[in-house]
């Protein structure tokens, strides 16, 4: 078959029949048809091309209690007309005898000539029949759901009998293989239909009034125009038009008339309308809060006939009808109109064709109002069971059931139309089930398929015919029981375990800095080599004793055969590097901290090669020496070099015994990116970021995809890279799309910075011992170490456990563990802390034990917020270190949306320290840190943070730690509240010795430029 898109038509037959012969209709179409159908009834619909989807027969009391109904619902492929000739000639007979009850059969007539008499139409302006029609399937007939059903089935039992290696793309060239020697699914390897359109995104509230307001003033509000507007005209009218027809002399007079009138006649209309609407909004409201409300419960002989026909065996779908009596008087006959609208434009705005809001469960469904009465009839053919159906419809849809069934009698308590009702869950079910009548009749075409495997199976049909690249496959495949990965879930099988977190589960490690050679192929082979040592995914479950984190610069980008048009792609920051001009002032780096004066990155390197390792037992040899010499040998036979090799500092078990080398507790506060590990298990949402932040490709905390590196078409001929603008669903041939080169990869800077750990504790303890006396309103410990600790901690803006001052102003909180026996920190939470609780006794304690050498050790806190808890900076200098690389909400108190801001500024800090030239010692930290925009994360936070002498309102000094010192013109002040206490100048207690800017890249551009 070739599948073709469809004309669906929803057709709604009604005919009299008297009240007292409801009963035994509904049990003659019982007898007759059944629900589900009888075969017979299948044999004769199904006798043919396939066009009957749904079909229902229903014999209804009308709610006046006067007269009854028949009334039958069709949703089938094809013109009305058509779809009821269609019936009537293989069916007709079946149904002849139920219809010649009416009171208006004529023998002899034939039963299309009635049904088309009988048939009715629905909409909702203000002269229609009001009612809304909606199909959950759009454009999918019966014979190509039937096809496409048959075509997944096939297709999941080719891939079954696929070796469990085999990869995503061959396992579909698999099936088109199979399928192409198949003549029932051949047809599956032609182009499929385009798919339904729809909107890209769903508009905002006020887009959505924008485009509404037209439809709503043409559809209501032109017979209260017609009324005013000659109204309106009469008073605007000026009193006397002096001069008309102008002459030349006055055409400006004349124009000036004109647009006066017509400003005041737009004006009064406006006002005229706003009135009325307004009184009308007031009768209404006065009605809805008068409103009578029905507890009756559901009949239990009914209940008892629904519940016999629900969840048949083998059905995937139910039918329920619901009948209710609409409220009188004219403002229900609108309000209910103006609720159809309403759900029918906005249904039109929605980016999920098919749905209904957020339900998709949906076959086909319809409100129609029996031409001549108030009954209000609800058909829906629907996927799951009626529980499910009601909850989602509480959940999901709420406002637009609560809209039009608010002007049925009895309904919940509503407000303003559209609120409250069907929120009030039980209540609401409690009104739907004794609306409820049982369905005697009801046929469909596929009653094992719900809309969500319609979908699926149409996704499966068209990603044979259209799937091209590996991710094309990866998502193909996820529609056999899986669903597509949606765009914010991390691929994490292709981005490097580094983004994870700092590798801590193996604790050695070595920065290897490479020069490559000029032979771009010999470079590709060298990448080939080691690509299988580079950790992917979450590297925890690493098995390997040693594992690689591979980054590459501009020039090893190039070396290893990026294309110049790629490269260029890349952004300036990166481009330019960490060495180029201009960027030493914004880093910081001049002076001392030149790049003259650096040992490596001066000029660049090719490859940043992080080597991971195990710690070796005993004697054994270490694992990344191993590893290392394997990369050695490796690099040489490509004709490159290792320029530098930095032994890392190992990493060790416990947070706690994790020190850089001024003594404090390092790496307490990361952000915790969406959907990692971390992210996951961090319960504080003021450290939650997006993806998008960090990893190209994926959506940033604006729930923007950034624009990222790319490479022309042409030059992968072959489709092994991601595709820019690839729509999930195979929507679209975008083979002739940019590649997206930067696709799961990060930026990872590296900067060397040499500490000088016995300067910074002499200048702490100098200080310490100057300032003794200068805090007499504080309950500080006075001795000389405390002190020393005391100047540290507020330079650095935690203490040397970790806990932060905002919470621990005057003591660490190992500190006062050991003396109270109590974890203070287990007490502490936002928004509220007590440090003045610390009562004098304790500190008097403290004086008495002042050895601390076996202080114990506390769990660091990071759920402050700056701004709240500290505002002025008393606690934790506006300064510190730790308030100016993430001053969290400390702008802007209190302030979510400060919050946000800093958080779009943050990086992952993946960085060690580093070993000395003994090789046993550490001489400072490797600095590490992954960002998805480098001049927006980490030169931000460099130069305008730590860098800038005005960051909070300050005058006149930098970092304290990192920042570039300059003798006599900077110091660092302690606010306290006899006013600020000042230090003298800093001495420089960091030196930049070399540092780099290079590209982290993920699995699919790191195997095609190795040529995988």
């Amino acid at each position: 078959m070739t599948a073709t898109a469809a004309i669906q038509s929803m057709v709604t037959i009604a005919a009299p029949i008297a009240i007292g012969e409801v009963a035994a209709v509904r049990a003659q179409i019982d007898a007759a048809l059944g629900n589900p159908a009888d075969a017979t009834l299948r044999a004769a619909v199904e006798d043919g091309a396939p066009f009957l989807h749904f079909a229902s027969l229903h014999a209804l009391a009308g709610g006046d209690g006067r007269r009854g109904h028949l009334v039958l619902e069709i949703s089938a492929d094809g013109g009305e007309d058509f779809v009821i000739d269609e019936l009537a000639r293989r069916a007709g007979r079946l149904f002849e005898p139920i219809f010649a009850r009416a009171t208006d059969w004529r023998p002899g007539e034939g039963i299309a000539g009635y049904w088309r008499a009988h048939r009715f139409r629905v909409g909702h302006g203000l002269f229609d029949t009001v009612g809304l029609a909606f199909g959950g399937t759009p454009r999918q007939g019966v014979a190509t759901i039937q096809a496409e059903h048959a075509l997944a089935e096939e297709a999941g039992r080719i891939l079954a009998t696929l070796p469990s290696e085999t990869p995503p793309l061959r396992r579909i060239d698999a099936v088109r293989r199979a399928l192409a020697a198949s003549d029932t699914h051949r047809w599956a390897l032609d182009p499929a239909p385009p798919p339904v359109f729809a909107i890209a995104e769903e508009p905002g509230t006020l887009a959505k009034v924008v485009r509404l307001a037209p439809g709503f003033v043409v559809t209501f509000l032109w017979p209260l125009i017609l009324v005013f507007l000659p109204l309106c005209a009469w008073f605007a009218w000026p009193d006397a038009w002096s001069y008309w027809p102008p002459g030349s002399a006055h055409w400006f007079d004349a124009l000036k008339q004109i647009l006066g009138f017509l400003a005041a006649l737009l004006g009064l209309l406006i006002l005229f309308l706003v009135v009325t609407l307004g009184a009308l909004y007031l009768i209404f409201a006065r009605q809805e809060a008068r409103d009578w409300l029905s507890d009756r419960s559901a009949d239990r002989g009914e209940l008892a006939e629904m519940f016999r026909r629900e969840n048949a065996d083998g059905f995937a779908q139910n039918h329920m009808v619901s009948q209710t009596v609409m409220k009188p008087g004219p403002i229900r006959k609108l309000t209910i109109r103006l609720a159809f609208w309403a759900i029918a434009r906005l249904t039109a705005l929605n980016p999920k064709p098919g749905h209904l809001g957020d339900i998709g469960t949906i076959h086909f469904a319809r409100w129609v109002t029996l031409p001549g009465t108030r009954d209000l009839l609800f058909f829906s053919n629907f996927g799951g069971s009626w529980e499910s159906y009601l909850e989602d419809f509480i959940t999901k849809a709420h406002a637009g059931l609560t809209a039009v069934w608010s002007n049925t009698v009895g309904f919940p308590r509503t407000r303003n139309l559209f609120s409250d009702g069907a929120t009030d869950g039980e209540r609401f079910k409690r009104y739907a089930r004794a609306s409820m009548v049982h369905t005697p009749f009801w046929y469909s075409a596929y009653p094992d398929l719900t809309t969500a495997n319609i979908r699926a199976n149409q996704l499966i049909r068209r990603g044979i015919s259209a799937a091209m690249t590996e991710a094309d496959a990866v998502e193909w495949l996820t529609h056999f029981g899986s669903a597509p990965r949606p765009p914010e879930k991390l691929e994490t099988t292709q981005i490097q375990s580094l983004v994870f977190g700092g590798m801590g589960f193996k604790p050695d490690g070595r920065l290897m800095l490479i020069e490559l050679g000029k032979d771009i192929a010999a470079n590709q082979n060298w990448l080939a080599r080691i690509l299988p040592r580079i950790a992917f995914n979450d590297g925890r479950y690493a098995t390997a004793p040693a594992l690689l984190s591979f980054a590459a610069s501009p020039s090893g980008l190039a070396r290893l055969g990026l294309e110049a048009g790629a490269l260029q792609s890349f952004p300036a920051a990166f481009l330019h590097g960490m060495h180029a001009e201009g960027r030493d002032r914004i880093l910081g780096d001049v002076g001392a901290n030149g790049r003259e004066y650096w040992a490596w990155g001066a000029e660049g390197n090719d490859i940043a090669l992080l080597v991971y390792g195990d710690l070796p037992d005993g004697d054994a040899p270490r694992p990344i020496d191993e590893l290392g010499r394997e990369i050695v040998e490796l690099t040489k036979a490509a004709g490159g070099y290792i320029a530098h090799a930095i032994d890392l500092t190992p990493v060790a078990d416990n947070l706690a015994d994790r020190k850089e080398p001024f003594g404090f507790v390092d790496g307490v506060s990361q952000p915790a990116m969406r959907g990692t590990y971390r992210g996951l298990r961090n319960d504080d949402p003021i450290h939650l970021v997006e993806p998008g932040e960090f990893v190209l490709g994926y959506p940033d905390n604006h729930r923007n995809i950034p624009p990222g590196p790319a490479m022309a078409a042409e030059h992968d001929p072959g489709l092994r890279l991601p595709i820019s603008g690839r729509a999930q669903g195979f929507a679209e041939t975008v083979a002739e799309n940019p590649r997206l080169v930067g696709y799961n990869g990060s930026f990872l800077v590296i900067r060397q910075l040499e500490q000088d750990a016995a300067g910074f504790r002499d200048f702490c303890r100098r200080e310490g011992a100057r300032l003794d006396g200068a805090f007499p309103d504080l309950p500080l410990l006075t001795d000389a170490d405390s002190m020393a600790d005391y100047v540290g901690a507020k330079m650095i803006g935690r203490w040397q456990d970790g806990s932060s001052l905002v919470r621990n102003p005057y003591l660490a909180a190992s500190r006062l563990k050991r003396i109270t026996g109590r974890d203070p920190m287990a007490a502490a939470s936002r928004p509220e802390s007590r440090p003045a609780d610390m009562a004098a006794p304790t500190i008097e304690a403290a004086i008495a034990h002042p050895e601390e050498a076996d202080a114990p050790t506390v769990t660091p806190d990071n759920d402050f917020l700056f701004g709240t808890e500290d505002p002025q900076g008393v606690r934790c200098p506006y300064g510190s270190h730790v308030r100016r690389v993430n001053p969290r909400e400390s702008l802007s108190p209190g302030s979510n949306d400060q919050i946000a801001i800093s958080n779009r500024h943050r990086v992952i800090r993946v960085g060690r320290g580093y070993l000395g030239e003994d090789g046993k010692t550490t001489a400072g930290l490797m600095f590490m840190c992954l960002n998805g925009d480098i001049e927006r994360q980490f030169e931000f936070i460099q130069q305008t943070w730590m860098g800038s002498a005005k960051f909070h309102g300050l005058t006149a000094e930098v970092d304290p730690i990192a920042g570039n010192a300059m003798a006599g013109r900077r110091g660092f002040t302690i606010p306290s509240r006899r006013g600020p206490v000042g230090l003298d100048p800093l001495p420089r207690f960091v030196t930049m010795r070399g540092g780099g800017y290079f590209f982290l890249p993920g699995r699919q551009i790191l195997s095609f430029l190795a040529g995988s």
